[in-house]
């Protein structure tokens, strides 16, 4: 049961993390409308690229995870 619940929190810090991910990625790409006012196009295209950024955040998160995981398992070993 604690191992579910460590993984439930990781999910929710994954989601909690890939929105300023998902932003910062739509806001570096500095895309701006032809005309004065965004057409619904260009809105839905802005839209699919914070999901886009989103996803890449959670996706990065949980890899830094396995990351830390491994890291730690084999330093472990290594003391043993």
């Amino acid at each position: 049961m604690k191992t579910v619940a460590r993984e439930l929190v990781w999910f929710f810090v994954a989601v909690l993390l890939a929105v300023p991910v998902g932003y910062l990625f739509g806001s570096l790409l500095e895309l701006q409308p032809e005309g004065e006012t965004a057409t619904p196009v260009e809105n839905i295209f802005e839209m699919e690229l914070f999901m886009i950024g989103a996803i890449i955040g959670f996706v990065l998160t949980y890899i830094m995870r396995v990351f830390m995981w491994a890291i730690s398992k084999h330093l472990v070993n290594k003391e043993s």
